[in-house]
């Protein structure tokens, strides 16, 4: 009752998820985008999952959050070579262009300020 209560506070986190949700599943569709697909669903599954277990939701509930989370881990397994390509990529050293550090600064910067502005407008 706890959980459902919680969902039913907040409408606009529900649909926020059911968002995260869909776009997860419009990622599978396309072949470039399928490992992020997985990423974002993954991302989502495991937080229901642990709800699931935490709150006692009925056992179909787990179940199917189970089989969908068992069924993205088999995708990922199926492009088990673009996964260890990409794990590699982030682990080798390599020669950051200096353009991609300024870039990544800057991006910080604006994330920072975004926040500090949220931060102030609220409190």
């Amino acid at each position: 009752q706890l959980r459902w209560a919680f969902y039913g506070y907040s409408l606009t986190y529900a649909k926020f998820l059911g968002a995260v949700e869909m776009g997860g599943a419009l990622l599978l569709l396309f072949r470039r985008t399928t490992l992020l697909g997985c990423l974002v669903l993954s991302t989502v599954l495991v937080n229901i999952l642990f709800q699931d277990i935490v709150f006692g939701v009925n056992a179909g509930a787990l179940r199917a959050a189970v089989i969908y989370q068992s069924f993205t881990l088999v995708i990922v397994g199926l492009n088990h070579r673009q996964v260890a390509s990409i794990w590699r990529s982030f682990t080798e050293r390599s020669r950051v262009p200096k353009a991609s550090v300024w870039i990544g600064l800057a991006a910080g910067g604006v994330l920072a300020l975004t926040l500090a502005a949220e931060h102030w407008a609220t409190h």
